[in-house]
């Protein structure tokens, strides 16, 4: 049917309607391609925080890892660093020692160690342990000068008596109170195993503050 049987303004008002219906489909579509193109950005950039702070986590938990295995790394390298140092420094005192037997130093060491087991016993009566060999130096006149010089000190009047038993070390000695209730180990063995433990503290501080 021809445009010619209606009234031209009707034809042209329905075209004008027409193309403004056109024009609010358009309008609305583009409008919710709008919406959906923002949406679908919000998702990725929240796919995007949440992979990025996914991988902030691991790498942490991977450096987190790393760092104590190095940190252990270090505490076992400077732990057998220190012992070597100490082993070292037994042997040192062992070699120290045997070349100190029979010597003017040996006495003065022996006299030492005396002076202060007797000091620190504040006993009347002590009984001093020796080795075999070393039963030589522990005269009467030895004896005596000891009790005299801890007599100054501590004003108690200790007889030193030597015993009939032998002690098996490299040097050193061992006194007692005459009921045996209270001894002290002057051996150089047990003075270097009482030494190995703040020899390694202060030797552990200094290898850390050192790194």
């Amino acid at each position: 049917m021809s445009d010619e049987y209606f009234n031209p303004e009707i034809i042209d008002k329905i075209r004008e309607n027409t193309n403004k219906l056109i024009k609010d489909i358009v309008a609305s579509q583009q409008k919710e391609i709008h919406e959906i193109n923002k949406d679908s950005e919000t998702i990725i950039q929240q796919k995007k925080e949440e992979i990025v702070k996914v991988a902030e986590t691991k790498a942490k938990a991977e450096f987190s890892k790393e760092k104590a295995k190095q940190e252990l790394d270090l505490r076992l390298k400077l732990t057998k660093f220190r012992d070597e140092l100490v082993y070292e420094f037994i042997a040192k005192a062992t070699e120290k020692i045997k070349t100190m037997a029979d010597s003017k130093e040996y006495k003065k060491s022996l006299e030492n160690l005396l002076l202060t087991a007797v000091l620190t016993l504040k006993e009347p009566v002590v009984i001093v342990y020796c080795r075999k060999q070393d039963k030589k130096i522990f005269t009467s006149q030895f004896l005596s000068s000891i009790a005299d010089k801890a007599e100054k000190e501590n004003k108690i009047k200790s007889k030193i008596t030597l015993s009939n038993e032998f002690i098996d070390c490299m040097g050193g000695l061992i006194a007692e109170t005459s009921d045996r209730k209270i001894s002290i180990n002057n051996t150089y063995e047990k003075r270097i195993d009482r030494a190995l433990g703040k020899i390694k503290r202060e030797l552990s501080l200094m290898l850390t503050q050192e790194g």
